[in-house]
């Protein structure tokens, strides 16, 4: 057991466990990828005996799942104060902003966030997603309140949500394995839509 482990194992609360879980597995993630996502490296970096964790959490499955819901939460507060900050920016310039930035700085996490939400399976995750798609919609609907029919800005806010889990995957896949995507490729996708949607 590593010397933080220890500390954490003297320090922890049995009310924060889940938390503390949940904090491991993110610097993990961050430091090794999803490779070094073992329950035992998780159960140590956390300060808890490996049993703890199925106390908590049923399976790795649920754990990533839980990890995918911080994500999703940790999207929408960036994109909610990238909003209430924005100045003279667009709700798309601004929350479209926050959104690349999270994929950039956390590639590993977005990529666990969908792959989980995509299974299916987990009516959190997909409740958590819906809460940060909330944030965009709000935003990018303002910007068109002027110009359309609310049916219609929810429609194009849904369509804008959908093109950035497509200008992710095409980020990802041209940058550096867990090194976030590509720059160019998603300041031009920005431009691209803005000038497609908004005649900007």
């Amino acid at each position: 057991m590593t010397a933080v482990s220890l500390e954490r194992r003297r320090t922890y609360h049995v009310g924060n466990v889940r938390g503390q879980l949940l904090a491991a597995a993110r610097e993990i993630l961050q430091e090794s990828g999803r490779a070094g996502l073992s329950l035992r490296a998780i159960a140590d970096r956390g300060g808890v005996a490996p049993g703890t964790v199925y106390y908590h959490y049923a399976d790795k499955a649920a754990l990533l799942a839980g990890l995918a819901v911080d994500g999703f939460r940790q999207l929408s507060e960036a994109m909610r104060v990238a909003y209430e900050l924005r100045g003279d920016e667009s709700g798309l310039r601004s929350t479209g902003g926050a959104y690349l930035n999270f994929l950039r700085q956390k590639p590993e996490l977005y990529e666990l966030m969908y792959e989980a939400l995509d299974a299916g399976r987990r009516e959190d995750v997909a409740a958590a997603e819906a809460e940060a798609f909330a944030v965009s919609r709000t935003a990018i609907m303002a910007d068109f309140e002027d110009q359309h029919s609310p049916d219609l800005a929810g429609k194009i806010a849904e369509a804008i949500w959908a093109w950035g889990r497509g200008i992710a995957a095409m980020s990802l896949s041209r940058g550096v394995p867990g090194q976030g995507p590509e720059g160019e490729t998603m300041e031009s996708a920005v431009r691209g839509l803005e000038a497609l949607i908004m005649g900007r």
